[in-house]
């Protein structure tokens, strides 16, 4: 047997045996794509709470919106603690732009349920932060 198969047939067994052991390594358990989608998804949940807040503003009687205004701006400040002033920036500009939104009688039933329900489950990930 010449030298070079000798060789080959070291080189093939090596890799046959440091092959299941390669195969055996654990997996890294998220890649950047997938944080990129996490952070957008993030985004675009401040977004929404934000828009619903400023309908929820446009639901609520005079004597009200002041309450309510304090209510968002305790929520604005959990939200600069727990994910920093740029996302306290889109949850603030959609408010605003909901603000904006004419919001029919009929709708401000759904729209005060679904802002009552989406601030408990703000403040229940905050740890009970107001």
């Amino acid at each position: 047997m010449k030298i070079e198969h000798l060789w080959l047939a070291a080189c093939c067994g090596l890799l046959a045996f440091s092959a299941p052991s390669l195969a055996a390594q654990p997996q890294a358990p998220s890649t950047s794509l997938d944080r990129v989608e996490t952070e957008e998804k993030l985004d675009e949940a401040l977004k929404r709470f934000g828009y619903l807040a400023g309908l929820a503003r446009g639901c609520v009687v005079n004597e009200q919106q002041s309450a309510l205004e304090r209510e968002v701006l305790d929520l604005n400040a959990s939200i600069t603690r727990l994910f920093g002033v740029d996302r306290t920036f889109l949850f603030s500009s959609a408010f605003g732009y909901g603000t904006s939104i004419e919001v029919t009688t009929d709708e401000c039933v759904e729209v005060m349920k679904n802002y009552e329900l989406r601030v408990a489950r703000h403040r229940a990930a905050a740890g009970g932060i107001k």
